[in-house]
């Protein structure tokens, strides 16, 4: 019985059926490096400008792909507080910081002055109720009496700071005694202000100052600044009243 016939070749793979290492990737389209780019900003956004210059797309062929990214949904264009006349687009998926938004208190590029006042008038009806009170102390009532809130300490914090430049509280180290035998002597805690020494000042909540994300990076001659603050100019010509 005679073996198996070697001598036949096997036949050759097609073509197609090659594997194809090494192959080079497809060019990235110009709405895929926009789309890449603006996603690698994440929650910071970027301003059409920088887009154009850093992808050195034309800036018609940039406007003409972000106007079909935003149709497709999967970009967006928010605003950002610092900067309101300047277009920011940013992926879908994200949402602004608060150094872009403002943060709970703003609204749209805009002071929400309504949730800033009622948090103001808790803040205050809890200082009232205590007779004095520490930002810590405030925070757990408001707590205790709403379980509700989303409110952090910090934010708490910002509306105190916004009460004491109004004069509408005072912060003041607590001796232990008297209206603030709730709270340790040296704390600093929060007490209202009587009304015959309380002054006029126009309220707060439409100071952009006492609710900025950015108080504390916020210096005279800085890159943030009263100076370049278009919403501390507006203020100053009464334009929030």
């Amino acid at each position: 019985m005679s073996g198996p016939d070697l001598s036949r070749k096997r036949p050759r793979p097609e073509a197609s059926s090659r594997p194809t290492t090494g192959a080079p990737a497809p060019a990235l389209t110009e709405g895929d490096k926009i789309l890449e780019l603006i996603r690698s900003r994440a929650n910071r956004g970027i301003w059409s400008a920088d887009i154009k210059r850093e992808t050195n797309i034309p800036q018609n062929s940039v406007q003409k792909q972000i106007r079909m990214l935003l149709g497709n949904k999967l970009i967006k264009e928010v605003t950002d507080i610092r900067y309101k006349s300047r277009k920011v687009y940013m992926a879908a998926e994200f949402e602004p910081s608060d150094e872009i938004s403002g943060g709970t208190w703003f609204s749209g590029g805009s002071l929400n002055k309504e949730v800033i006042n009622d948090v103001r008038k808790r803040c205050k009806q809890q200082i009232m109720m205590l007779k004095a009170a520490t930002s810590d102390m405030i925070y757990k009532g408001m707590k205790k009496s709403d379980p509700n809130i989303m409110y952090t300490m910090q934010q708490i914090g910002d509306i105190l700071q916004s009460l004491v430049i109004d004069k509408e509280v005072d912060e003041i180290k607590s001796t232990g005694k008297g209206d603030f035998a709730n709270v340790p002597a040296g704390k600093v805690c929060y007490r209202i202000v009587q009304s015959s020494s309380r002054t006029q000042v126009g309220a707060l909540a439409s100071i952009p100052c006492g609710v900025c994300p950015r108080l504390r990076d916020c210096t005279p001659d800085g890159e943030i600044s009263p100076r370049n603050c278009e919403y501390y100019k507006q203020w100053l010509g009464a334009e929030y009243f």
